[in-house]
């Protein structure tokens, strides 16, 4: 579940379309700070965007999106669910309204589809099935509808390529729900549109150059490819920390030490500016990435208590990188020659099923032990 919540439902925070609309510039600015991690400050400027321009198409999710990031970054989980529904509960109808007035205008209607799909996102995380279902459904459908009847709509495109993507990779119930959002699961098309979404997007190019590093990374392997998306965020948003563990990973994963010891080393600084809550879900991860960069040159004990550092601390919502750690200690303990406490961490690694390259990698390592000499950056 952990692996949906980042995946199934990112293309509901910001699918954008921008042109030449009265106060796009303003709510780029806003758009910057808070991908930059500056997001009181893109509330404050999105807010004044919102009461200058109250028909920008973007706006208003846009500064929804901020508050939830927000409250994210310093607050204790069931308070960032109740910020993002105060939000939305605010746009709601002042999307509805604009649709009303502007029945042509389709962006009005996909940001309505979006901010009423976004809904999903706090139903899920307050496990409230029933209603995740209806809100998300509800809200793909005006999507779905606004994609098939404006195909030049790049950003349109993006969710319905995440939704053709996961659910081909998933199992009967998931794949199911896809065919009853009227979808054909299936990988190839999925994955075409967010690459288009990533390479023409007017703005869906952030979110979709995102998911599709994270596929990349950690789901199909493609690493030249996590690599080009990733660097073009992290060179776009450098006080993302995401984006520059995508970044950083992408640089170990094909095998570029120099300037992955200098992006970890920058990581290692920019962790300090981070808030106690953004350190407690990325601490994990920054572990887990000086671990893989010990490993890659050879260094295991150095990978050994690193994985093992990663995995205590984890706190991310995300089990994706803690799959990762898990798989990396095992292989640490099977160059140790620990046999039993390799297959430990592996069995660990296979219990998240999360549907990464990391579970079936440890699946293939109960029955074989890791060798060093086949270490590629896994």
């Amino acid at each position: 579940m952990r692996y949906i919540q980042r995946f199934f439902f990112p293309f509901l925070l910001l699918s954008a379309l921008f042109g030449s609309v009265p106060g796009d510039s303003l709510v780029w600015i806003g758009v910057n700070k808070f991908y930059n991690y500056e997001t009181a400050e893109a509330i404050d400027v999105l807010t004044q965007a919102r009461q200058a321009y109250p028909e920008n198409p973007t706006v208003h999710l846009t500064w929804a999106a901020a508050r939830w990031l927000h409250s994210q970054a310093n607050d204790p989980v069931e308070t960032t669910y109740t910020i993002l529904e105060e939000s939305l509960n605010d746009i709601v109808p002042v999307y509805q309204s604009l649709v009303a007035k502007y029945p042509d205008r389709p962006e009005y209607q996909l940001y309505l589809g979006s901010a009423i799909g976004l809904k999903a996102r706090v139903d899920l995380g307050r496990k409230e099935w029933f209603n995740t279902l209806v809100d998300a459904y509800r809200g793909f459908q005006i999507i779905q509808d606004v994609a098939e009847k404006n195909p030049e709509m790049v950003d349109a495109q993006l969710p319905i390529g995440i939704v053709e993507t996961f659910a081909s990779m998933s199992g009967f119930l998931v794949r199911w729900s896809a065919i009853l959002f009227g979808l054909n699961p299936d990988q190839t098309e999925g994955l075409s549109k967010i690459e288009t979404a990533a390479n023409q997007g007017d703005f869906s190019w952030i979110e979709a150059s995102s998911i599709k590093s994270f596929l990349d990374l950690w789901v199909y392997q493609d690493f030249p490819s996590a690599l080009r998306h990733s660097e073009h965020l992290a060179t776009r948003f450098p006080k993302n920390f995401y984006f520059n563990i995508l970044y950083v990973e992408s640089l170990i994963r094909t095998h570029q030490s120099e300037k992955a010891g200098k992006q970890l080393e920058y990581l290692s600084v920019r962790y300090g500016d981070l808030t106690k809550t953004q350190q407690k879900w990325y601490g994990g991860y920054l572990a887990f990435e000086e671990g893989l960069f010990a490993a890659e040159r050879g260094d295991w004990d150095t990978a050994f208590r690193k994985s093992s550092q990663a995995i205590e601390v984890y706190g991310a919502e995300m089990d994706v990188i803690l799959a990762n750690a898990w798989l990396l200690k095992g292989m640490c303990l099977d160059v140790f020659k620990d046999r039993e406490g390799a297959l430990t961490a592996y069995r660990s690694t296979v219990k998240l099923d999360n549907l990464t390259a990391a579970v079936k990698a440890a699946e293939h390592y109960q029955k074989q032990a890791f060798l060093p000499e086949e270490f590629h950056s896994p």
